[in-house]
């Protein structure tokens, strides 16, 4: 803020001018190398694109060329000619005719020659008067070169005129044996053409060199205009042309910055399949890069505009933020004036008791509420050390003192005296704080009489719930056990009853009773282990259980009972056996409870058990095929005496208390249950317990 003390320029703003000054400079020479560098790619993707699509057109056209061939003398009147002129039943009607139709097939598919031999490479008939093929072979080459059963091509070899040729070889079979070759010879150049002609389209100078491997052979490709046509020509290469070539015949594909005649070049080196020989397009990497020239002006011009527009912006924002701390000044000035003005409401008003204190303890001002609460007046309590309000001064001492070393503060509570001597609890809350130059203690005391009062209100109310629970357990535990006698009774002569009547009314009659003093029972015995679970008193005997053996068992109980509503239920584990820390009967009840339910709620389909270990726990899957728990359900299923259906009009009997107790019993267990259902699909209970480690 100093540095708007004055109106000037300040420093830090012109080390932002020349950062922003700098970024843009670096940005605008950064767009002027992509800029180049895509240039140069995009030309070079371009062209080496044509170059590689017309040479796989040139194996395209060969391979048509030669089913031209094999179609053509596969033609009876052909290979009759053919097989008199190989037998040496040649006549001059023969011969005549053969040179009839090897003038047409050599202009209607622009063949330089059509040259036939025999199986000795001896000519037998030539389209080309000054038998120039002997002068690039030899006869014992032909006789190498015409060893083949299939349609081929040959290697590239030059003419007189130098022109580049490739002939295709067409053995002539006769009852599946070779009698003879047909050699016709294509011009190379008629392939090349296309890519030269299209590449006077592209900026920059295009080269195109074409090399033997291996040789001295090499020349440059021109297209030539010669009276309004253009004729592709060739320009023979140096040997030490050659030689410098070299370094890019080695790198196959993309070359930049090669130097060939002390000038940059970018390349692209290619082999012409089929042959020995290598086609490179050449682009004088300086030409191309001409056209970024314009590109780098307009990105000149457009830094200094930039640098000028944030030298603006620049003084615009120092100017601004000038203005800004003048406002904010003055208003800063205001707010405070207000703020001591609440400040001062709000410590007169506060129903707290808020002191300043030196380090020493002493008071140096008080709130009105503090005067009222400890009935000094504003002279007396002014003249007065905290601790002398202190009823145990040695321990307040130790405690509030302690705040100077801490910038947390401390809070605690005490006991304080008025002036009339009555006694009354607080909690202090002390902070060391700045004010000015000075440091001084800010204390906040509360008068805590009623939060005390109503603590021990609290604790008493607590008390007496304790109290009503226990009785309530001892309540349920006794009634349990006096109605429990009775009901066993009931349950035992109506089981009785069942099996010596005869009568069917009266056995429907004593079947009711069963069921009802059944039910009557488990909801007891559920009431009971809740009371137990809730009480605290259930004893439990912790040992080392196999769990699959406890499931099998669970199994075989509720087997008959599903079998008999078309529930079949499955069980499977990939352990022999697996340890758990428990008490036997309780995992049992467990297990047993969770798959009557299971069986209870699925009218058809299956229930499958699986045991599993997981992450050191063992794991227990019961999944049902019944009728499910719809999403909002799933909360309170655990929750004591609730079920998905309650009230009068609910479906399905039982007290609630089922899910309830399991998860209890799981917890006490020191296991984990989840569950995972849907309506009308089914439910999956998932437990796990911790292994017993041995």
């Amino acid at each position: 803020m100093k540095n708007f003390s004055e109106d000037r320029f300040p420093y830090k703003y012109l080390l932002y001018f020349f950062a922003v000054t700098l970024v843009i400079s670096i940005a605008g020479y950064m767009f002027y190398l992509d800029r180049k560098i895509a240039i140069e790619q995009e030309l070079y993707r371009h062209v080496v694109a044509i170059k590689e699509i017309k040479l796989q057109q040139i194996e395209k056209e060969q391979l048509q060329r030669k089913s031209v061939i094999q179609s053509f003398l596969k033609m009876q009147e052909i290979d009759d000619d053919l097989n008199n002129l190989f037998t040496g039943k040649s006549t001059n009607a023969i011969q005549n005719k053969i040179s009839d139709w090897a003038t047409g097939l050599r202009k209607d598919f622009d063949f330089i020659s059509i040259n036939i031999f025999n199986n000795n490479a001896e000519l037998l008939f030539s389209t080309d008067t000054s038998k120039s093929i002997f002068q690039n072979f030899l006869k014992h080459e032909l006789k190498v070169i015409l060893q083949k059963d299939t349609s081929s091509l040959t290697n590239l070899y030059i003419d007189v005129n130098r022109n580049l040729l490739q002939a295709i070889i067409t053995p002539v079979k006769k009852s599946g044996k070779v009698n003879g070759f047909v050699w016709t010879e294509v011009s190379f150049f008629e392939y090349l053409y296309p890519i030269i002609t299209y590449s006077k389209q592209e900026p920059g100078d295009i080269e195109y060199i074409l090399l033997k491997s291996k040789s001295d052979f090499g020349f440059i490709l021109k297209d030539i205009k010669v009276n309004d046509n253009y004729v592709l020509q060739t320009l023979p290469i140096s040997k030490s042309d050659k030689t410098e070539l070299e370094t890019l015949i080695n790198k196959r594909g993309f070359n930049r910055g090669t130097e060939i005649k002390g000038t940059k070049v970018i390349a692209s080196v290619n082999d012409i399949p089929g042959t020995d020989w290598v086609l490179i397009a050449k682009i004088n990497q300086d030409k191309v890069t001409e056209s970024t020239k314009i590109t780098a002006l307009i990105i000149a011009i457009i830094t200094i505009l930039l640098i000028i527009l944030s030298a603006s912006i620049t003084y615009a924002i120092w100017k601004r933020s000038y203005i800004q701390f003048l406002i904010r000044t003055f208003n800063l000035r205001k707010e405070k004036d207000a703020l001591n003005e609440r400040y001062t409401s709000l410590t007169k008003y506060a129903n707290d008791m808020i002191l300043s204190l030196d380090k020493n303890g002493k008071i140096l001002e008080a709130n009105q509420k503090a005067f009222d609460i400890y009935g000094y007046g504003k002279d007396e309590l002014l003249n007065m050390n905290l601790l002398d309000l202190s009823l145990n001064r040695k321990k307040d001492d130790e405690v509030i003192f302690s705040s100077i070393n801490t910038s947390e503060g401390v809070l605690f509570e005490t006991n304080h005296k008025r002036k009339n001597g009555t006694i009354i609890p607080v909690e202090i809350s002390s902070k060391l704080i700045q004010q000015g130059d000075d440091e001084i203690l800010l204390a906040i005391i509360r008068d805590n009489t009623e939060r005390k009062k109503l603590e021990l209100d609290l604790i008493l109310a607590k008390e007496k719930a304790e109290e009503m629970d226990r009785l309530k357990t001892i309540f349920l535990s006794n009634m349990s056990h006096e109605l429990n006698t009775p009901m066993s009774g009931i349950m035992g002569f109506s089981e009785l009853l069942l099996q010596e009547l005869e009568n069917k009314n009266q056995r429907d009659m004593a079947l009711y009773i069963h069921k009802s003093s059944k039910r009557l029972n488990e909801t007891l015995t559920s009431l009971l282990d809740i009371s137990k679970i809730q009480s605290k008193n259930l004893e439990i005997k912790f040992s080392s259980i196999e769990i699959i053996g406890a499931l099998k068992q669970c199994r075989e109980i509720y087997n008959e009972t599903a079998i008999a509503k078309g529930i079949i239920i499955n069980f499977s584990t990939t352990k022999e056996k697996i340890f758990i820390k428990g008490d036997l009967a309780i995992l049992h009840k467990i297990l047993c409870d969770l798959l009557d339910n299971a069986v209870k709620y699925t009218k058809h389909g299956e229930i499958n058990l699986s045991a599993d270990i997981e992450n050191n726990f063992a794991v227990i899957n019961i999944v049902d095929t019944g009728i499910g728990i719809s999403e909002e359900h799933l909360e309170m299923i655990f929750e004591p005496f609730r079920q998905v259906s309650e009230g009068l009009t609910r479906k399905y009997e039982g007290s609630g208390l089922g899910l309830s107790i399991t998860k209890k019993y799981v917890d006490v267990l020191g296991g984990k249950i989840s569950i995972k259902s849907k309506l009308e699909v089914g439910t999956t209970i998932t437990i796990k317990f911790p292994l017993d480690v041995k």
